[in-house]
């Protein structure tokens, strides 16, 4: 019997002992420590990269996940362990491109976490960012029209504010119709402030068989510099067409042509000389265009009928503009829709 007891007593206790485990590994918790929330990484080239790996210790007696690393803008991007155990270290890496910034920055991203106590964390690079290649004027915008025969050219010219040596390696252009050149600047050619500083010239040429739209994006130019290997000028602008119809297309759509049915369309000549618009027509039977100036040889609304005794079904034609331009002179747009 005493033996029965024993037995009894000594399995109660060992099932205890294993509830308690079970109890206390149930309320254990995470504890997120970060040794360096902020970082001074002091003085950075343009264009360099400012990168850190922060260190995320779990203090805790449960694993401490990272469910989550929201970077505050575009020019930030992060990895990190996903799962650190308790009285573990893991990290949070932090990389922040300062292609597109000067002076002081201060650049981060938000951690999420399954620590209770700290379910979010600011984790934070400051950095002083310094162009060890000076550049001027450091961009290049463009308007310019297409055909036009003047190209349109943007000298750029870069030293080191230091005076230090610097060579020029290489560019590159984001166009084949935008030639970039470059060389030593000659004597007469430097920025006279700082004519006693070796300076490098380069010069960016806009083809005027660009295409016509938006330019966005940036010319780099290499260098041999120890502390500055990149240098990036922006380029945007717009080309624009020596004529300009809006819209593009004439589309009626679907419409019901019982009294005479009109559209507009505005005509913009930018050319540099005036373009006048001398006539329109059309090769729909029963539409009709009018040219009406609104400035001549620059701005005409061109009024296109549909007259009710047209066919009625699908159309699809042409409406022709006639110029006095010999670069431009005849203007074809689509004319398009279903009378019912």
């Amino acid at each position: 019997m005493k033996r029965h007891l024993r037995t009894a007593i000594l399995a109660l206790c060992c099932a205890l002992l294993v509830a308690a485990s079970l109890f206390a590994q149930g309320t254990g918790k995470p504890k997120l420590v970060a040794a360096e929330p902020i970082k001074d990484l002091g003085i950075i080239a343009k264009g360099e990269k400012a990168t850190y790996d922060f260190a995320i210790r779990n203090e805790g007696d449960a694993p401490l996940q990272i469910q989550e690393v929201r970077a505050a803008c575009g020019c930030t991007v992060a990895s990190y362990d996903k799962e650190i155990a308790p009285g573990q270290t893991g990290k949070v890496g932090v990389t922040v491109d300062t292609a597109t910034f000067n002076g002081a920055i201060a650049k981060g991203v938000t951690v999420y976490t399954n620590d209770p106590a700290t379910p979010q964390i600011e984790l934070t690079i400051k950095a002083q960012v310094e162009p060890f290649i000076k550049v001027k004027p450091g961009y290049a915008r463009y308007i310019t029209v297409q055909g036009e025969s003047k190209e349109g050219t943007i000298v750029q010219t870069l030293w080191t504010p230091d005076g230090s040596p610097m060579k020029i390696l290489k560019v590159e252009s984001p166009y084949p119709y935008l030639t970039v050149s470059f060389r030593e600047a000659t004597q007469e050619e430097r920025l006279k402030e700082i004519a006693d500083k070796q300076q490098w010239r380069v010069e960016m040429h806009l083809s005027n068989d660009a295409p016509i739209g938006a330019l966005t994006d940036s010319v780099k130019i290499y260098a041999d510099h120890p502390r500055q290997k990149l240098v990036q000028v922006s380029v945007s602008g717009f080309v624009r067409p020596m004529i300009a119809v809006t819209p593009s297309v004439a589309d009626f759509g679907q419409v019901t042509v019982s009294e005479p049915l009109r559209k507009s369309l505005n005509i913009h000549s930018f050319a540099t000389e005036p373009i006048k618009i001398t006539g329109a027509q059309t090769d729909v039977p029963g539409v009709e265009a009018t040219v009406d100036s609104v400035e001549e040889g620059r701005e005409y609304e061109i009024r296109v009928t549909l007259k009710p005794e047209m066919a009625k079904g699908p159309f699809n034609g042409k409406l022709w503009l006639t110029t006095d331009s010999l670069k431009i002179p005849r203007i074809e747009v689509v004319l398009k829709g279903t009378a019912i």
